[in-house]
């Protein structure tokens, strides 16, 4: 939302595509958990950040196809600039695409493809918005945080050089990546265990359990009290008391979660918007409630107070993220340069409901999905598990201390089994 995209018919910005045959056979590439490290060739996609090509062009979307050795198969590298779309966008695109290239193979007619109503009008956003909102409340403060010379300098600069700049400072962080598997089975039993603790009639998803194990394990990487020694908790609890006694608020800890505004907005379903509609969602907790023990009451809590801020979102809080966003051109560069409320966070996205295993060029559906490693630095991203699975797969992409954390947490492994 923060960024614009302009377009010049006679000047097309055309997708950059790339076929390599690669001598990796398919088994292979199989057998290393459908690592893309394991191929021959660098996958070369936009990424994460908007990259000038060779010629000096910003390509927004850029296509890496892998021939795989003795025609086993294909490895596909996609991706779109999200200024263009999100993730219901792009999976909208590759449909799109796979059914086109699978009637060409079969020597099917192009117009024997049904219309599909295909929409990136922004307007179609404002038309289903409140024209008056409510003035902001605690919930939108929760994203303000303060600017200064550095963000509005970056936002100044051409996407050219602020992706230089970009790129150049993302090599200085290391993470790592890590996939995860968490079952049906389990998710079952997690409800099981905080259904005495659940208000009669709350509706918790599956997304709620997971944002709820992300955000306490990721809390609890800091530290608990539980893990000091007496005399640490007693200095710690002097901190605290002397901290109360002079104003100094509590630490909190924010879980940050990408919500869609098609389910909230019905005008964009209907015109088939695959513009970018999503707004961020703040939820706050004391950081100190999170590194308590870990007991059924506390996971209840956790969940319920997730899945009742996500319920909240409706028009009139889009509208709001909307209105700060466009008052403040350096609004998105602001929580990554500055000091955030937050002692902690942890951010994801839920992609599982967008039928990625639908996507079929015409040699069948997919084995794998999944983001290409370090595409979203210091998120967990959140996809459906392959057909032969019940489940979702969690790829997380974070800093490597916190990833050896998450390895060894008994109340993660015990919920999520690594895949790789």
């Amino acid at each position: 939302m923060a960024q614009h995209v302009d377009i010049d018919k006679n000047n097309l910005n055309l997708p950059e595509y790339k076929e390599t045959y690669c001598d990796v056979h398919f088994d292979k590439l199989k057998a290393a958990g459908f690592d893309s490290t394991a191929l021959s060739d660098h996958a070369e996609t936009a990424g994460p950040i908007m990259l000038e090509n060779a010629n000096g062009v910003i390509k927004l979307v850029s296509i890496h196809v892998h021939r795989l050795k003795d025609n086993s198969g294909v490895a596909i590298f996609a991706s779109i600039a999200h200024a263009v779309v999100d993730g219901a966008g792009f999976s909208t695109f590759m449909k799109r695409w796979s059914t086109i290239c699978k009637l060409m193979a079969s020597d099917g007619l192009l117009a024997s493809i049904p219309k599909q109503s295909i929409s990136n009008n922004r307007g179609d956003i404002g038309d289903c918005l409140p024209k008056s909102r409510t003035l902001p409340g605690s919930r939108l403060e929760t994203l303000r945080v303060q600017g200064g010379v550095l963000s509005r300098w970056i936002a100044r600069m051409s996407p050219q050089l602020r992706g230089k700049l970009f790129s150049a400072l993302g090599g200085l962080f290391a993470s790592a990546d890590s996939h995860y598997f968490i079952s049906r089975q389990m998710l079952n039993q997690f409800r099981s265990t905080i259904d005495e603790f659940i208000p009669e009639k709350q509706q918790i998803s599956d997304n709620d359990i997971i944002m709820t194990l992300l955000s306490i394990v990721t809390a609890r990487s800091l530290g608990t009290p539980q893990a000091q020694c007496p005399t640490g908790k007693r200095i710690a609890r002097a901190r605290s008391a002397v901290g109360r006694m002079l104003g100094k608020p509590p630490k909190l800890f924010g879980t940050i979660i990408a919500v869609s505004m098609r389910p909230r907005c019905q005008q964009l379903v209907d015109s088939g918007y695959c513009g970018n509609a999503v707004v961020p969602l703040a939820v706050s907790s004391l950081l100190s409630e999170l590194q308590t023990p870990v007991t059924p009451d506390l996971l209840a809590k956790v969940a319920v107070k997730i899945r009742n801020e996500v319920e909240a979102v409706d028009a009139d809080y889009i509208g709001q993220v909307i209105d700060l966003v466009n008052q403040v051109p350096d609004y998105y560069l602001r929580p990554m340069l500055y000091n955030t409320q937050y002692t902690k966070t942890a951010f994801a996205t839920n992609l599982s409901s967008m039928g990625w295993y639908e996507i079929d060029f015409g040699g069948g559906a997919p084995e794998w999905v999944s983001f290409k490693e370090g595409s979203f630095p210091s998120a967990a991203v959140i996809l459906p598990a392959p057909p032969s699975l019940d489940g979702y797969m969690v790829h997380m992409m974070v800093p490597k201390k916190l990833d050896k954390y998450f390895r060894k947490s008994r109340l993660w492994t015990s919920n999520a089994e690594l895949v790789r």
